[in-house]
């Protein structure tokens, strides 16, 4: 049976090392993806990508691993596309701090800023 995935997560956080990488590994260990052949995370160079649709993504764990890594000098962001609830949650990283906001898929375009 073919279904529309429940969530999305979208997001990148650069510059990353080796262990940055493996506390995001292992918080990501959990994800129930639609596609288990597809990767979560790819790291390319200093730039960890993450990118999931599927039923469970553990956001909260993925926060939290995010929080003890950032310093000012990282960047990125996390989207989380709640299908089911039709609802946007951008988590942004900058100055070593995560900052969120949320606003209706209907409203992407407007709260992107294109």
């Amino acid at each position: 049976m073919n279904r529309a995935p429940l969530l999305k997560v979208y997001g990148h956080v650069y510059p990353v090392s080796d262990a940055f990488q493996a506390d995001l590994e292992a918080a990501c260990a959990g994800a129930m993806p639609d596609d288990t052949d597809e990767p979560v995370l790819c790291r390319e160079g200093d730039m960890l990508r993450i990118s999931f649709e599927g039923v469970y993504f553990p956001v909260d764990e993925t926060l939290e691993a995010l929080g003890r890594h950032l310093r000012p000098e990282h960047q990125g962001k996390l989207d989380v596309l709640d299908m089911e609830n039709w609802r946007l949650v951008r988590h942004v990283f900058e100055r070593g701090r995560i900052r969120r906001s949320a606003a209706p898929l209907n409203n992407v375009l407007d709260y992107s800023g294109h």
